[in-house]
């Protein structure tokens, strides 16, 4: 009797916690309330190769994603910087941007990697460049700039300590990384970075 009693408990428990409702709070930033939005792809530090490529577009995927609203892909900083006949990414450099590209606002970011520990294969082909295992650190920083004021208008920062089993180093010393690498692991590492970078503008569901 009493084992019958805790099992009917336990149905009629689950069944409250099955009709728990839940509402959807809207993302912090509403990116419509910024568009047109353009992005330029991001700065890379510390390494060689299409590493801030590949960042701008893990990190352009997680926004369209979470909104569906309209990117336009300006390119490369140095790209970006010539068109408009500028040194850097200032005040005016902002307001410059918006009239060459019809935006009122834009993604851009930094994607940097430091204290890379290699573990050189001694079975390497070649001295000059080596393919090793190397663990690093990782830091991502985007910033969504106002175009017609070149005010920051949203920002934030993520930090990992990554580990890869085929990056290349070249002589003197500096990692390289290609977007068409088969590297999973750096892949996947920058899809989790963009996703938390991402949070703010995603919906959430919170229990009533």
């Amino acid at each position: 009797m009493r084992k019958t009693y805790l099992i009917a408990a336990l149905v009629a428990l689950t069944a409250v916690s099955g009709c728990a409702k839940y509402t959807i709070v809207p993302p912090a930033i509403n990116l419509m309330d910024h568009a047109d939005l353009g992005m330029i792809a991001f700065r890379a530090e510390g390494v060689q190769g299409d590493l801030g490529g590949l960042a701008a577009q893990l990190f352009l995927e997680e926004i369209t994603r979470a909104q569906r609203v309209p990117v336009v892909e300006m390119g490369a900083p140095a790209d970006v910087l010539g068109k408009i006949g500028r040194q850097a990414f200032d005040r005016d450099a902002a307001k410059a941007v918006g009239a060459e590209y019809g935006v009122r606002s834009y993604f851009f970011g930094e994607v940097a990697i430091s204290k890379v520990k290699p573990q050189i294969d001694l079975a390497a082909p070649s001295v000059k460049s080596l393919f090793v295992r190397a663990t690093f650190d990782i830091s991502m920083t985007v910033r969504l700039v106002s175009a017609e004021s070149g005010a920051t208008i949203w920002t934030e920062s993520t930090r990992r300590e990554g580990t890869v089993g085929a990056l290349s180093m070249g002589p003197n010393g500096v990692p390289s990384f290609g977007i068409r690498d088969k590297n999973e692991a750096m892949h996947s590492l920058l899809r989790d970075m963009s996703y938390q970078l991402t949070w703010d503008f995603r919906p959430t569901r919170r229990r009533l």
